[in-house]
């Protein structure tokens, strides 16, 4: 047996964010929105703690408990519970796709900067990645005709905040139709449509088409670990099986909450995107006076933004003096392998939110 000694490179980000995500006073750093306590969220689910009690520890069914699926299938248009793969967040998720589908000289087409398993499994696995970097508008046209096996349309975009278009929607129904390549929807931010509606739901199952998603950094639960992937049976039943490798099951704890958070999504998400608007809107009214920021585009859906900074400056230096002069906690756009820009999140609190942009504006002028 010939076992590859080839393995992924260290996850760039991680390190600064074991580092920082927990100790800063302003956490600008993150992908999603701060985190509730348990208690928080039961509070704000309507329930009493003693619910948990009668939740039985043993495996979750494989695929996921049927009424998790059922309604998360219910997100999409035609799509049935059987359809629908319940797993360890979408990192999971993007595991199993990438080891099912892609062989080694294989193509993927997808929008940089991105999410470093986007792109590092596909090479790992010995497929050649095709780029189309982002800047302030989705390029949509250009990455749909570089003919890829397998293209990945990770939207609402992360880092740079950017969203689909109405033009863009057409675009994709009618590409979506009588094509071999595959298609890949990574929605971690769909339920975060801040300004307007264009969180792409289109999505039929077919035999090319597949997409992931999450309820975890939108609704303030990263730690619930709960997400899941959409396709026809015939390839869910194949990431069934491959998941049996993995994790086997999800936390029945976690699979419970989920189901709760998605039947009452739309109270639980009104007040996170009022604070992530506001949040917005006091970094715009404050971005002028932040002199090393050259180009700033708020994020037209999901709660990230991608900056760019003046020419010269170098992003992790400037983030480690950030956290040491403002106690506030950004990533380099090095983490993503764009160096010149950093990441913004705009999931704090409101209050500490403020005061970092206080505290930044105050740095970087100093009297």
């Amino acid at each position: 047996m010939v076992v590859s000694i080839l393995e992924p490179r260290e996850f760039l980000m991680e390190d600064r964010l074991e580092k920082f995500r927990l100790q800063t006073a302003c956490n600008m750093g993150e992908s999603g929105v701060r985190n509730f306590s348990l208690g928080e969220l039961l509070e704000n689910l309507e329930l009493d703690s003693s619910i948990l009690k009668d939740i039985s520890l043993s495996d979750s069914p494989n695929q996921g408990r049927t009424d998790l699926r059922e309604e998360i299938a219910s997100l999409y248009e035609d799509v049935h519970p059987d359809e629908v793969l319940i797993t360890t967040g979408t990192s999971e998720a993007l595991f199993i796709i990438f080891h099912i589908l892609l062989e080694k000289g294989d193509r993927v087409g997808l929008f940089l900067p991105a999410f470093q398993s986007l792109y590092e499994i596909p090479v790992y696995l010995g497929a050649a990645t095709n780029g189309v970097f982002l800047k302030n508008r989705f390029k949509l046209q250009e990455l749909l005709e570089m003919g890829n096996k397998l293209t990945i349309i990770n939207h609402p975009h992360n880092p740079t905040g950017l969203s689909l278009e109405e033009s863009d929607i057409a675009l994709l129904n009618d590409w979506m139709t009588g094509k071999e390549q595959f298609l890949l929807f990574d929605e971690h931010y769909r339920f975060l449509d801040l300004f307007g509606d264009l969180i792409f739901s289109g999505m039929k199952p077919n035999r090319n088409i597949l997409a992931t998603g999450s309820i975890t950094k939108c609704f303030g639960v990263v730690g619930l670990r709960i997400g899941w992937l959409v396709g026809n049976k015939k390839f869910i039943s194949k990431a069934r099986a491959f998941k049996d490798y993995v994790t086997h099951t999800v936390n029945p704890i976690s699979e419970f909450l989920t189901l709760k958070i998605l039947q009452k999504r739309h109270k639980l998400i009104a007040p996170i995107k009022m604070r992530i608007q506001n949040n917005i809107a006091y970094l715009q009214k404050n971005i002028q006076h932040i002199t090393s920021i050259q180009t700033f585009i708020p994020p037209q859906a999901g709660l990230i933004c991608f900056p760019e900074l003046h020419y010269g400056i170098n992003s992790e230096e400037y983030c480690n003096k950030l956290m040491e002069n403002c106690d506030i906690f950004v990533l380099p756009g090095s983490n993503f392998e764009a160096e010149g820009f950093i990441r913004i999140g705009f999931g704090e609190t409101e209050n500490r939110f403020r005061a970092g942009v206080d505290r930044w504006v105050e740095w970087e002028n100093p009297t």
